[in-house]
C-alpha cells in the first residue's frame, strides 16, 4: 500500500505523516450524531398532535425548536460534554430543553399534562434507543498499543480479555532504540517493530486507534511526534491515563501553567436520582414477588422434600455502612453446612476471605439446580422491598469479611449490596477476590441510573447462559 508523505520542517529528525488513501481527517464532532434527537422531537411532535387531534402544522415546532437549541449548544460547546452523559441522561436533558422551549413558544398541546407527558416519552424513546443500540452492535476496537516493556505490560493486564479491545500489534520503545533486538512477541501478542514503524504500520492494518501506555521511556515529543504522523491518516491517537475506576463522564481536561491535566469529579449521587433507585428497587421487587409467588412456593416444596431442614436459609450479612441485616435465600445445602466449614478449609480455591470449593459435598441436589438457574436469590426480593438491599449493587458480604476490611475496601459498603451487579454479570465464582472488589468499586464511584439498567439486562443474560454460575 502507497501512502503520502509530508516532512514536518520543524522537527528535527524527519517524521513521515502517513495519509491513508481515502481517508479525510476526522473531526471532533459529526451532524450526525443530531440526527436522533431532532427525530425523537418529530416523534414527540406526530404523538402530541395525534393525541390531541391538532394540525398537523404543529409537527414543525420541536423539531425547529430543537433545531435551534442544537445550533446553541454547539456554538456555546455544551453539547459535546453532554455526550459524556451517557445515553440516558443525554436524551433527557435535550428532550427537557426541548418541550420547556416549545411551552414558551406557546406550544398549546403541551399545555395538557397527559399531552406534555406523552411527548416527553416520545422525544426520549428515539435518542435513548440509538444510542443503545449503537452500545449493543460496538465491534471490538483494533488497537496498536506503543510504549515500553513494562508500561505496555501493565496495560495488557489492567485490560485483561476485554470484548470492546483487540490488541492487533505491539511497538516497543525502548532506550537503546535498537530495533535489532526487540523480542517478536510480548504478552501473546505481535511486536511489530518500534517506535518509528508504529505510523505506517497502524495505518498499512487499518487499526483503528494507537494507544500509547506512558512510561520513563516514552517522552512527551514522542507522543507529539506520533501525532504529526497521524495527523492526516484517519487513525486515532490516545495516551493511557493513570486514573483507575472514574468514567468519562467524571474526567474534564484542563490546562494549568501550560500542562494538560485531567480533572476527576467526585463521585456524588443526585438525591432525585438516590430517591428513583430506591422507588424503582421496592416497585419492580413488589411486582416480582407477585408475579413468581407460585414458582416460589414451588421451590420451597422442592427443598424441603429434597433434604431435611427449613427451606428458607437465613444468614448475617453486612448492609448499608456495615450495619448487619438477615439475608433470606433458599437453602442449597444441608442444614450442618456451618459446622462442616471448618473441616472443609483446606480444600478452599478462592483468594482472600472468599470460600469456594468445586463440587461442595455440602451442597444438595437441588440446590446444585437452584444454584445453575440463580433461583436461591429469589427470596432476596424480600430484603429489597424491606431496604435492606438493592437490586443492583456490590456483592452482600459476610461480618467475618468486613471486620478485615482497610479504608479502600471498605467504600464497597457505602452503598446497600444488591441481588446483582459487576460481580455477577463478569464471572461470578469464577472470579478472585481482588477483581470482586475492583468491580464493587467501580459500581460504587460511577452509578448511574442507566448503569443499573444495563446490568440487569446483563444479568438476565448471564442466567440464562449460566455464565460464572456455581
Amino acid at each position: 500500500m502507497q501512502h503520502d508523505t509530508a516532512v514536518s520542517p520543524d522537527v528535527g529528525s524527519a517524521v513521515a505523516e502517513v495519509v491513508r488513501p481515502g481517508v479525510a481527517r476526522r473531526t471532533v464532532a459529526s451532524p450526525f450524531f443530531l440526527v436522533p434527537e431532532l427525530a425523537g422531537a418529530l416523534l414527540a411532535g406526530a404523538a402530541a398532535t395525534l393525541y390531541r387531534s391538532a394540525d398537523a402544522a404543529m409537527l414543525a415546532i420541536p423539531a425547529f425548536v430543537v433545531g435551534l437549541l442544537l445550533v446553541l449548544l454547539v456554538v456555546r460547546p455544551v453539547y459535546d460534554r453532554l455526550r459524556g452523559f451517557g445515553p440516558i441522561r443525554q436524551a433527557a436533558t435535550v428532550s427537557a430543553c426541548t418541550l420547556a422551549l416549545a411551552l414558551a413558544a406557546g406550544w398549546p398541546n403541551l399545555r395538557d399534562v397527559r399531552t406534555a407527558v406523552l411527548a416527553t416519552i416520545a422525544s426520549l424513546l428515539v435518542p435513548t434507543l440509538w444510542r443503545l443500540m449503537r452500545l449493543a452492535l460496538r465491534r471490538p476496537q483494533e488497537t496498536l498499543l506503543v510504549g515500553d516493556r513494562v508500561a505496555v505490560t501493565h496495560l495488557i493486564a489492567q485490560w485483561g480479555p476485554r470484548a470492546e479491545v483487540r490488541i492487533a500489534g505491539i511497538c516497543l520503545v525502548e532506550p537503546d532504540d535498537d530495533v535489532e533486538d526487540l523480542p517478536t512477541s510480548l504478552m501473546g501478542f505481535s511486536v511489530v517493530g518500534g517506535l518509528d514503524a508504529a505510523a505506517a504500520w497502524a495505518v498499512d492494518n487499518e487499526v483503528a486507534m494507537v494507544v500509547m501506555a506512558p512510561g520513563p521511556v516514552l517522552t512527551a515529543y514522542d507522543v507529539r511526534r506520533l501525532s504529526w504522523a497521524l495527523e492526516r491518516s484517519g487513525v486515532e491517537l490516545a495516551v493511557a491515563a493513570e486514573v483507575h475506576g472514574a468514567v468519562p463522564r467524571r474526567i474534564q481536561p484542563r490546562l494549568l501553567g501550560r500542562r494538560l491535566l485531567l480533572s476527576v469529579a467526585p463521585s456524588r449521587r443526585l438525591k432525585v436520582a438516590a430517591w428513583s433507585k430506591v422507588l424503582l428497587d421496592k416497585t419492580v421487587a413488589a411486582v416480582l414477588l407477585v408475579l413468581l409467588a407460585p414458582l416460589l412456593l414451588m421451590l420451597i416444596v422442592l427443598v424441603r422434600r429434597d433434604s431435611p431442614g427449613a427451606a428458607i436459609f437465613r444468614q448475617v450479612r453486612a448492609g448499608h455502612r456495615g450495619v448487619p441485616f438477615t439475608m433470606y435465600k433458599l437453602r442449597t445445602m444441608s442444614t450442618d453446612a456451618e459446622q462442616r466449614l471448618a473441616e472443609l478449609t483446606e480444600l478452599n480455591e478462592a483468594p482472600g476471605p472468599l470460600f469456594k470449593i468445586t463440587g461442595d459435598p455440602r451442597t444438595t441436589r437441588v440446590g446444585r439446580m437452584l444454584r445453575a438457574l440463580s433461583l436461591d436469590e429469589l427470596p432476596q426480593l424480600v430484603n429489597v422491598l424491606k431496604g435492606d438491599m438493592s437490586l443492583i449493587g456490590p456483592r452482600p458480604a459476610l461480618p467475618r469479611e468486613t471486620d478485615d476490611y482497610d479504608d479502600w475496601i471498605s467504600r464497597r459498603l457505602s452503598v446497600k449490596p444488591g441481588m446483582t451487579g459487576l460481580w455477577q454479570v463478569s464471572g461470578r465464582s469464577q472470579l478472585g477476590w481482588n477483581e470482586t472488589v475492583r468491580l464493587d468499586l467501580d459500581y460504587v464511584d460511577n452509578w448511574t441510573l442507566a448503569g443499573d439498567l444495563a446490568i440487569a439486562g446483563r444479568t438476565v443474560n448471564a442466567v440464562l447462559r449460566r455464565d460464572g454460575a456455581s
